[in-house]
């Protein structure tokens, strides 16, 4: 009885450089599936995490900072200032340890927010417009007060805006150029690209004959 061979060995038809080319990626529809996009999308999203940890630290130590001054209390400060530096730091290394590696295929990765900076940026102004209507209305009562309090009103508004950016926009880019932004480091860094090689050597589509790539 003869064995049979579900995914033959065999040599990859096109070579890693054919299907990180921009050319045979722009002759392909961008909602075609392939491994090369599978892989990028896969390290972009989980990239797109950190980065909102990145850019979230400094807006956490900012938070503190700014409670600390106008309440004249430095407990904030010295809980939320080291928390956020701490949440930058985490935020770099994890930024830096996924874009070098090939991210695992085992699992799909849904993510809901906007899939481009554009879509971020939309995003954004449409809840800061929905949070400074509410924040204008809280105006009278805090000019009435003094202008401590509509310091402290103008703060929120702009912390806000901060964390909106810092979980939204910044991760959006980030999933924006994630294509983009795996070729250019396949290209630049050897053992990134290595690993790509060895990828593309043994990796056969489950389901049918679809390409490699293009990304």
């Amino acid at each position: 009885m003869t064995n049979s061979v579900p995914f033959p060995a065999d040599t990859p038809v096109h070579s890693l450089d054919h299907w990180l080319s921009p050319e045979v990626a722009r002759v392909s529809p961008p909602d075609a599936p392939s491994r090369l996009r599978q892989l990028a999308d896969a390290q972009g999203t989980v990239a797109a995490g950190w980065s909102g940890a990145i850019a979230g630290g400094p807006v956490l130590a900012l938070a503190g900072a700014f409670t600390s001054v106008m309440s004249g209390n430095p407990v904030a400060a010295l809980v939320l200032v080291p928390l956020g530096a701490v949440l930058m730091v985490l935020g770099l290394v994890g930024w830096r340890r996924v874009r070098a590696v090939l991210p695992r295929s085992d699992r799909v990765l849904i993510t809901r927010g906007p899939g481009s900076s554009r879509g971020g940026i939309a995003m954004v102004s449409f809840l800061g417009a929905i949070l400074g209507g509410i924040m204008i209305l809280a105006l009278p009562s805090a000019v009435a007060k003094g202008a401590g309090e509509v310091t402290i009103v103008v703060g929120i508004y702009v912390l806000l805006l901060a964390l909106l950016v810092a979980c939204i926009i910044v991760p959006s880019a980030v999933l924006g150029r994630a294509r983009e932004s795996f070729r250019l480091r396949v290209q630049t860094n050897p053992s990134l690209r290595r690993a790509v090689e060895e990828d593309l050597a043994v990796w056969r589509d489950p389901y049918g004959n679809a390409a490699y790539g293009p990304l």
